[in-house]
């Protein structure tokens, strides 16, 4: 008995936080959103052979907090970098105001959706997961890591799995170290001045569904 104990503990610590974390129940209107989002197929689409559909631009805004109705976007102090030979910026942020990057299109591919910027400075470029980025604890029972990048193309770990669920939109990651992680954001943290906007630049993956993440989707202005 000892041993099968043994065994039982040394799996759950192999297999990390995350192991039993879920994926939020869908509403009923989940169906209906996603047909929502097969809007078009242009000649912008990404060059993937996988793609099925895309959405026109939307909007994505935390529904609690202190940050509610604020804009997933990227911080004009974005810092430039690679990952898996991929240009990248790191900096995907909250922001107050809505601007021409605030905009994002979902993508409809057969390994899930891709979150493309829809407009501005990196129009064309997608959300991805920086399997590197390290974890940290965000209260006493959560543990999140800022592993969202912007990147040029898509990666290894760029496709989202999407579920409408009661407070809003979920976007879980389908691939890589993160696999079953949310999109999230830091409630505590600070924001500064960007022109005639707050910004946050607290966009984060968190081990499992909290409050943080459901986001209200909205045609971009």
């Amino acid at each position: 008995m000892k041993r099968i104990l043994f065994f039982l503990a040394t799996a759950l610590l192999i297999a990390g936080p995350n192991s039993f974390a879920e994926s939020p129940p869908a509403v009923d209107g989940h169906d209906a959103f996603i047909k929502s989002l097969r809007e078009r197929k242009g000649s912008d689409a990404p060059k993937d052979k996988g793609v099925k559909s895309m959405s026109k631009p939307r909007t994505l805004s935390p529904v609690v907090s202190r940050f509610k109705g604020w804009f997933i976007d990227i911080t004009d102090k974005a810092k430039p970098g690679k990952l898996d030979g991929v240009g990248v910026v790191e900096g995907i942020s909250l922001a107050s105001k809505s601007r021409d990057t605030s905009a994002w299109q979902f993508v409809e591919t057969k390994k899930g959706y891709l979150v493309r910027a829809a407009a501005g400075k990196y129009k064309g470029w997608h959300i991805v997961v920086d399997d590197s980025a390290k974890t940290r604890p965000e209260g006493p029972t959560l543990t999140v890591t800022p592993a969202l990048r912007l990147a040029k193309r898509p990666t290894a770990n760029s496709h989202w799995k999407l579920t409408l669920a009661k407070l809003g939109l979920v976007l879980e990651a389908t691939s890589g170290k993160y696999k079953g992680w949310f999109w999230d954001f830091g409630g505590g943290d600070p924001s500064h001045k960007e022109g005639d906007r707050e910004v946050a630049v607290n966009v984060l993956l968190a081990e499992k569904v909290v409050a943080g993440s459901y986001f209200a989707v909205k045609p971009a202005k």
